[in-house]
């Protein structure tokens, strides 16, 4: 090779070089951008969220207001499950008692507020037993305020005597 391609070549490998020096010089700074904008960001969120606190409380008798009709919504709902455990834990008693064993008893979506402080809760439950001892817990879960929405009754097993009934049930509990 001549001497001139020689010196070329070297040109061409230093300026080789030096753009890839700056291509990663480029990369690393835009990584650290993009790292900033992040940091920014979070900052930004966390600006915004202390303001919002701030403007909550900025009135102290509101805040305590809010907080109390919080308080009495939570008492409610406890309120409402409790009633709504008691009158499950009463049916499973009551199919109990007439011999009959539930293999489901299910809820089905949220209760439903109603008129003059009620709210409906569906209920699926599967039992299997008698005839007549299923008639008369059906009886019972009547007089106890919940209403028959949908009803199937199968015979199982060889004998004519033991049903499976499937129910899905209106249970009504008081705000």
């Amino acid at each position: 090779m001549k001497l001139g391609e020689k010196t070329v070549n070297v040109l061409a490998c230093v300026a080789i070089l030096i753009a890839i020096s700056l291509l990663a010089n480029a990369w690393s700074l835009w990584t650290e951008r993009q790292l900033a904008v992040a940091k920014t960001d979070k900052l930004q969120v966390k600006l915004t969220r202390q303001m919002r606190f701030a403007n909550e409380h900025s009135d102290y008798e509101t805040y305590k207001i809010r907080l109390l009709s919080k308080q009495s919504d939570l008492e409610k709902k406890v309120e409402q499950q409790l009633s709504l455990n008691s009158g499950l834990q009463r049916l499973q008693k009551q199919a109990l008692a007439q011999g009959l064993q539930l293999s489901k008893l299910q809820m089905e979506g949220k209760p439903i507020a109603l008129q003059n402080g009620l709210q409906m809760q569906t209920l699926n439950v599967s039992a299997v037993g008698e005839f007549y001892s299923l008639l008369r817990w059906l009886r019972q879960v009547e007089r106890d305020g919940c209403k028959v929405k949908e009803l199937r009754l199968q015979s199982i097993m060889q004998t004519k005597d033991v049903l499976k009934i499937d129910i899905s049930l209106e249970f009504y509990i008081a705000n």
